[in-house]
């Protein structure tokens, strides 16, 4: 038991961790700020890859299974986005982007449920809500978006898929590094690239559990209720940067805490 879980360990934090932090001291190298925000979108993409490979380990187009268009969908937004963070596309053409995006992506992780029919109320709900994450958290530092990703880990670990809760926790493991680079003072925020790549995988991952592996719904939806803990901390905080991520971290831990311990409270209770 203790050598498979180390070797999940190694999986799910080390290796990942390694490769985002190594991606993101390079990025401190840069003398163009303007930069920046791409390399941590890079550390992020990196960082989840290398867990992917690791857990997951296969690449295929058209994919497999739900989850290999990640890969996919993730490059898609670095390149997008990258472009943005660097030449500032206009708030519409990048609300569009985002919408469409959030569609797409939905539609081609729901692509195995076309065979039966057509779920269009599963891809209107999916893409909403892929969409409003990303509108919600679009651009900031994080103090939201890892505390949800760990979150979201623990749930689908639990109630879902032990695969999925890895993918998760490589999530929230990079997002951790990309967390602590910017506290107390932003070195390497996430910008529009790194912002578009969390939300990506944390929507993909979600989307993925509860179409594919039942994964429970009470709790994920306590860990959306952590979002709006972002708005709030920043209107508490008073634009003080630092007190910013700490009000928004400790405001989203609560429903986060909620949700992992039903989750773990339902697992318990059906191993016993």
């Amino acid at each position: 038991m203790a050598p498979m879980l180390l070797s999940m360990a190694r999986e799910t934090i080390l290796w990942p961790s390694a490769a985002a932090l190594a991606a993101m001291l390079l990025g401190l190298l840069l003398r163009d700020a303007r930069f920046r925000p791409v390399v941590s979108a890079i550390a992020t993409g990196a960082g989840f890859l290398v867990g992917y490979t690791l857990i997951y380990g296969t690449f295929a187009f058209p994919p497999i299974e739900p989850q290999g268009w990640l890969p996919a969908l993730l490059a898609v937004n670095i390149l997008i986005f990258s472009f943005d963070d660097l030449a500032g596309f206009s708030p519409k053409i990048r609300i569009a982007l985002q919408g469409a995006l959030s569609i797409a992506g939905s539609a081609l992780i729901l692509l195995p449920l076309f065979k039966t029919g057509f779920p269009a109320l599963q891809l209107a709900l999916s893409s909403l809500l892929w969409f409003g994450l990303w509108i919600a958290l679009d651009g900031r530092n994080g103090p939201v978006l890892f505390p949800v990703a760990a979150g979201n880990a623990i749930v689908s670990a639990t109630t879902g898929s032990t695969m999925l809760g890895q993918l998760g926790g490589v999530l929230a493991a990079v997002l951790g590094w990309q967390l602590a680079f910017n506290f107390p003072k932003s070195r390497i925020p996430l910008g529009h690239a790194g912002t578009a790549v969390a939300v990506t995988i944390l929507a993909g991952l979600m989307l993925i559990g509860h179409a594919y592996a039942e994964t429970a719904f009470i709790p994920s939806l306590l860990l959306l209720c952590a979002i709006p803990a972002d708005l709030l901390g920043k209107h508490l905080s008073r634009n003080r940067k630092s007190l910013e991520m700490v009000i928004c971290g400790a405001l989203a831990l609560v429903p986060v805490v909620i949700a992992s311990a039903i989750a773990i409270r339902s697992y318990l209770a059906q191993e016993y």
